[in-house]
Parts: C-alpha cells; structure tokens; sequence
C-alpha cells in the first residue's frame, strides 16, 4: 500500500513500528481488537491522524504512539511546574531543621565519647585499686 496522505511522516513511523513489533498489520490489528486489517488502512496510508480512540489501543499493545506522531521517543517533556511558594519555605525549614539535628547528633557523639573515656578512667582506678 503506498503511502501518499497529508500524513506520511506518521504513516511510515506507524509502519515501521508494526514491523517492529507486530511483524504484520493483521497481527497488530488482532492485538487491538479490530476485526480486519482495514481498521488502520487509512493511518498507515497517511491519509487519517491516529486519534483518541486509537492511540489508547495502540498505547495498550506497547507501541509508542508519540514517536509516531511527532518522531521523539518516549513521552514528551512538560516543563516543571512554577514552585510553591508555600512549599519553598518548608523546604527552608525542613532543611534548616535536619542542620540541627545533624549538629546535635554530632555534639552528642563527642559527649558519648568524653563519657566512654571516662567510664574507661574509672574502671581503671577501680580495677587497679581492688586487685
């Protein structure tokens, strides 16, 4: 079937993937539900766009419909949402606060072994004392 529609670019990236994963357009029509392989003529000729309908069907089967549609693998990029204000300043404090609590783990960790050196002190004394 030549491919000569408004829409060639897709028609032949539709194809290709076919190819690539289905072998045939009957296999890939039989994956979908569609009865024949007429079902998808008219989008792998280039003459109709793959639609809602289509693309959810297609999606279904793993075919990545918008390598087809605009030749890009993968999902687009949405660019990131504007930040939170509100979210900002949590940040802020959630960070400030683990800064904190790292200085006191640290401050606790110097005691903890001020306290070993000096419960090694006394069992010394005690130790020497008593033998």
């Amino acid at each position: 079937m030549p491919v000569s529609g408004a829409y060639t670019d897709e028609a032949k990236r539709l194809k290709g993937e076919i190819k690539k994963k289905f072998k045939t357009q009957v296999a890939l029509c039989q994956a979908i539900g569609a009865k024949d392989a007429s079902y998808i003529t008219a989008y792998v000729t280039g003459k109709n766009r793959i639609g809602n309908i289509l693309r959810e069907k297609l999606e279904a089967v793993g075919i990545d419909v918008n390598y087809i549609l605009y030749g890009k693998k993968g999902t687009p990029e949405l660019p990131p949402p504007p930040p939170d204000p509100a979210l900002s300043v949590m940040l802020a404090d959630c960070t400030q606060k683990i800064q904190q609590l790292q200085t006191a783990a640290i401050d606790m960790s110097k005691e903890l072994l001020e306290l070993n050196k000096l419960v090694d002190t006394i069992k010394k004394r005690v130790f020497t004392h008593s033998s």
